[in-house]
């Protein structure tokens, strides 16, 4: 039985966050990509998101999503 060498590299560190941010999709039309959208797992998606958030009133964020809560 012949062995495979492995290929990853030993003891690779792992990455730390990006210094890039984030690109803000908060203007997206998630109602009007659901509605156009023939993708499977994109449809999946954008049904969640439309189920679980049904208006911008009702959204909401607290205070351990935000990044500082990461960096203490």
């Amino acid at each position: 039985m012949a062995t495979i060498p492995r290929t990853e590299p030993a003891g690779a560190a792992p990455s730390g966050p990006s210094a890039e941010p984030l690109p803000d999709f908060g203007g997206v039309d998630v109602a009007g990509l659901a509605a156009r959208t023939d993708h499977a797992v994109l449809g999946e998606v954008t049904a969640l998101l439309l189920r679980n958030w049904p208006s911008a009133d009702d959204a909401v964020a607290y205070y351990e999503d935000g990044p500082e809560k990461l960096l203490h």
